[in-house]
């Protein structure tokens, strides 16, 4: 769709890859050099004055990108935070919003969450004195109905539910909207892990109810390896729950004061504790101008249309077993080979030009991203795929 604007990673110097691995690491803009050298140069020239000038204005950088990324969250600007990365504003959150009771201390995962998610959420159980409080989906690919029955069965003993919006290993599109209503209904609380889907399926955190969520930028978002993390949080939170405090998330105008007691910022940037970078933010700018120009329901029914075409072909093939659900997915085709050796099959698609992944334990993830793969990439993915049957050679 706008792949004249992403540089397309190489497997050498005159051959680019198929890269569908968007879902791990984003392309690169190619506009971000400039964004970044924009930084630099404000740095060479004013040094730390960019904080503050007129031309740099480093102190709320964050802060004016919130706007640029709202629409791809679906929230106010004032509930979003960009700041750190995704686990350590994790346990920024859980320190907040998990506060176990003897009655009440139950916090439910989905079956193989991504081992960052699993042990952070295990952490305060431990940290609270209830080490078997992680409680899994009973199965890896659940429809809606099955995670409700269980929210339900937990009822009063369920403190939380944390999730993620798109699960990284199956590439299923959980339903926010019902299981946050769910959680709320036994008086639990819904979070959000959105690294797999800011930039992949449309988001409504707010219209959803949803307490809380963090994502990562440098997948969906194009942001960069190691790229500025965020944060949302809902405004009926803001000011009502407890919080770790740390210096940038006093409000702006009383954050060089440099007062002993904390002056929390109205909103979602009082969870921030550290300056965030300018150089990260500058990539993440570079790619959020570019989503400013997309109609997002479009673009995502796009993300959609790739998905069914490559499935589609892929499903005809005996061999392969498709993961994701039909009807719940963005970009991510997750599939299984039932050859006699997965990983050397795996492999061969590497030597043949396309970037895809790996999981273990026999899982490969391929994401045809519509900012940047064409459908003729898809076709040939496909063919690929299909002379790997071993009834064939």
């Amino acid at each position: 769709m706008y792949r004249n604007l992403f540089a397309i990673p190489r497997r050498d110097r005159d051959r680019e890859w198929v890269y569908f691995c968007g879902h791990s690491l984003g392309a690169q803009p190619k506009a971000a050099s400039s964004y970044v050298r924009r930084v630099l140069e404000q740095w060479a020239w004013e040094g730390v004055q960019a904080y503050f000038s007129d031309r740099a204005h480093w102190v709320d950088y964050a802060d004016r990108l919130r706007e640029k990324l709202a629409p791809l969250v679906g929230a106010s600007p004032a509930s979003i935070a960009l700041a750190h990365t995704l686990t350590t504003n994790l346990h920024l959150l859980l320190a907040s919003f998990y506060r176990p009771t003897a009655r009440r201390f139950f916090l439910l995962i989905e079956r193989q969450a991504f081992p960052s998610d699993r042990y952070a959420v295990q952490s305060w159980a431990t940290w609270w004195g209830y080490p078997e409080a992680v409680v899994e989906l009973s199965e890896l690919v659940p429809s809606t109905e099955a995670i409700v029955a269980q929210i339900e069965a937990l009822g009063e003993r369920l403190a939380g539910v944390w999730m993620s919006g798109v699960h990284y290993l199956t590439g299923q599109v959980f339903d926010i909207a019902a299981i946050t209503q769910a959680a709320h209904r036994v008086g639990a609380w819904a979070g959000w892990d959105l690294a797999h889907a800011v930039g992949n399926i449309p988001l409504a955190l707010e219209a959803w109810d949803v307490d809380f969520a963090v994502w990562c930028s440098y997948k969906y978002l194009n942001a960069g390896p190691g790229a500025v993390g965020g944060l949302y949080v809902h405004p009926q939170h803001h000011g009502h729950v407890p919080l770790l405090a740390g210096w940038w998330g006093n409000q702006l105008e009383t954050r060089f004061a440099m007062q002993p007691h904390f002056d929390p910022a109205p909103d979602a940037r009082a969870w921030v504790h550290s300056n965030p970078s300018p150089l990260s933010l500058a990539v993440l700018e570079a790619s959020l101008d570019i989503f400013a120009r997309l109609d997002l329901p479009a673009y995502f029914e796009a993300v959609r249309s790739l998905h069914q075409r490559l499935r589609g072909q892929l499903q005809a093939l005996p061999f392969v077993e498709v993961v994701t659900p039909p009807q719940s997915h963005g970009a991510q085709v997750s599939f299984r080979l039932k050859v006699k050796d997965p990983r050397q099959a795996f492999q061969s698609l590497l030597s043949a030009g396309f970037c895809v992944d790996w999981r273990e334990p026999d899982v490969i993830r391929a994401a045809p991203v519509a900012l940047y793969n064409l459908p003729d990439e898809v076709d040939a993915f496909a063919e690929a795929v299909a002379a790997l049957d071993p009834t064939h050679g």
